[in-house]
């Protein structure tokens, strides 16, 4: 006969998520009350999580049990796609912050879900960083549970998620102030190329749009939805230009499938902007596209030095926030935006 006890193996070690169960407490306030990180919490329920931590023994990892005490120096940030120049500003701002306020930045550039949960626990598992900044989406139920049970101090950029605190800029005032810019210019048939509504940038920059087409009176805009890249631009354009009513004036609601869409109109011999106008969202590459794009432009920079700042804010013991950069969007004319084209003219019967 075999023993059952030694046939199961050992049991598996309690996690932040059981602390939390046991309680019914969020899992982010269990991993803050225990990691030390700044949080305001009765003085009952810190008591309620420490107990039930030692009744179910639970062990975090040596980094974040020595996190307050045994400094790196160092932040880290992950990036979805360090050749987009939008992350290149945002990661500009961020170690320039860093610079300042005595940190290193370590820069990891993460393709998918598989590689962002890896690099994740090597981070936090090899004691690399002191706090993360993370720019990736957090959609996926595995992301969000190796979050929250290898906790460190992080913030989300350009990104929000519902396990830590953000830094974003005003998405949907910027694709209010495109809509409302191709509708000053005379345009009443309009198009959106957004990522879906998962991406929660896109859902805001959707939001604004729709704004100032009601404000505006004007029908549903033509839709289209494809990845934030040249391809996903790219593909995103032809599907409008083949669109029975074509919209005249379109917001690429990223400057990636701005560019893309620009290769697509080329493709198609449509002039830009004789034939069709084209807002994006700005980088500094948008003046070099052809034609160059006119773009909505927000604190790329600003974001990025403020998400150090929130990190900080937590290794000192401080409240994290949730921050929208105030500076609002602003528009910056270039050559992509035109009033809308002429109807043709009616063909005189002939005699």
């Amino acid at each position: 006969m075999t023993d059952d006890s030694q046939s199961k193996g050992p049991p598996r070690p309690a996690t932040l998520k059981d602390i939390a169960r046991a309680l019914k407490v969020d899992v982010s306030t269990v991993s803050k009350v225990l990691s030390g990180g700044g949080i305001s919490v009765r003085s009952e329920t810190r008591q309620a999580i420490i107990d039930e931590a030692h009744r179910l023994n639970y062990r975090a990892h040596a980094s974040a049990r020595n996190l307050r005490t045994r400094r790196t120096g160092a932040m880290g940030i992950l990036l979805p796609n360090l050749m987009n120049p939008v992350y290149a500003s945002i990661v500009r701002g961020a170690v320039r912050r860093a610079e300042e306020t005595g940190y290193v930045m370590l820069v990891a550039d993460v393709e998918d879900e598989a590689s962002t949960t890896s690099v994740y626990l090597r981070l936090v598992s090899e004691r690399r960083v002191d706090g993360l900044i993370i720019a990736v989406s957090a959609r996926s139920k595995e992301i969000i549970s190796v979050i929250e049970d290898n906790p460190i101090p992080h913030v989300f950029v350009n990104r929000r998620a519902s396990i830590g605190r953000s830094v974003t800029v005003d998405d949907q005032a910027a694709g209010y102030l495109a809509a409302k810019t191709l509708v000053e210019a005379g345009h009443t048939r309009l198009g959106f190329i957004g990522d879906s509504d998962d991406l929660d940038t896109a859902q805001r920059r959707r939001a604004g749009f729709l704004r100032g087409c009601i404000e505006a009176g004007l029908p549903p805009f033509l839709d289209v939805v494809g990845p934030y890249s040249r391809k996903g631009g790219y593909e995103s354009a032809l599907k409008l230009l083949d669109a029975p009513e074509r919209p005249t004036g379109v917001f690429a609601s990223n400057l990636l499938v701005g560019i893309g869409a620009l290769a697509a109109m080329r493709v198609r011999k449509v002039r830009v902007p004789e034939d069709i106008s084209i807002i994006t969202l700005d980088a500094e590459d948008a003046i070099y596209a052809s034609p160059p794009l006119t773009a909505i432009a927000t604190s790329l920079l600003e974001m990025g030095a403020r998400a150090v700042d929130e990190v900080d804010a937590i290794l000192h013991g401080r409240e994290p926030q949730d921050v929208v950069i105030e500076s609002p969007p602003r528009l910056i004319m270039r050559e992509s935006l035109g009033p809308p084209p002429k109807p043709p003219k009616p063909s005189r019967p002939s005699k």
